[in-house]
């Protein structure tokens, strides 16, 4: 019975040597401290959003609470109308659309109204790209022509549709954007 238990300590230690070397090379404090970097209030994340927005677009009178209040709004809007039954504005869909805004919204915006049109294309790739509906109605998203509306659409998904591929499937790009967006909060 001993030579049973030797041979099936020998036959693991043989299909798996590694594993237990591996374990062992995991730092606690590197592994905590990517979680606590992933569970990030999603309101301050958006303080975060609105703080960068209102940097880059640095020739408007624009305050970050005000950006805030215009994606709350299509957020209770969608409540409402029942196109989704939570609030939409989650840590994972903030960071998702700081992607688009970092890489999309002119920092040589003329006016406001043209800051909005862009950040709420932005959100509508984000909730099409991350909600839990199959569509989403355009009519809160939209200002001005439809037209332009759709075209922007497109074009903003031509020029991002690689790094939303990968923010959603490498985790690691995810970390570091949501670090990105919260250092400009500090």
């Amino acid at each position: 019975m001993a030579d049973n238990a030797l041979k099936k300590s020998r036959k693991r230690r043989h299909c798996c040597p590694d594993l237990p070397a591996k374990r062992r090379l995991i730092d606690p404090s590197q592994s905590s401290q990517r979680r606590l970097v992933l569970y990030t209030p999603s309101s301050e994340l958006l303080r975060c959003l609105g703080l960068f927005l209102r940097r880059r677009c640095y020739k408007l009178d624009l305050s970050p609470t005000q950006v805030i209040g215009w994606l709350k709004n299509i957020d209770n809007y969608l409540l409402i109308m029942g196109y989704q039954p939570v609030s939409f504005l989650s840590s994972g869909s903030v960071v998702f659309l700081y992607l688009l805004c970092r890489d999309l919204i002119s920092p040589e915006a003329d006016s406001v109204e043209q800051l909005q049109v862009s950040l709420l294309t932005c959100y509508f790739i984000t909730h099409c790209y991350t909600g839990n509906e199959n569509g989403y109605p355009e009519t809160p998203f939209l200002l001005g022509s439809r037209k332009a509306f759709w075209d922007r659409c497109l074009s903003y998904i031509s020029i991002m549709s690689s790094k939303m591929m990968q923010i959603n499937s490498n985790r690691q790009i995810y970390s570091e954007t949501l670090a990105e967006l919260k250092a400009v909060g500090r």
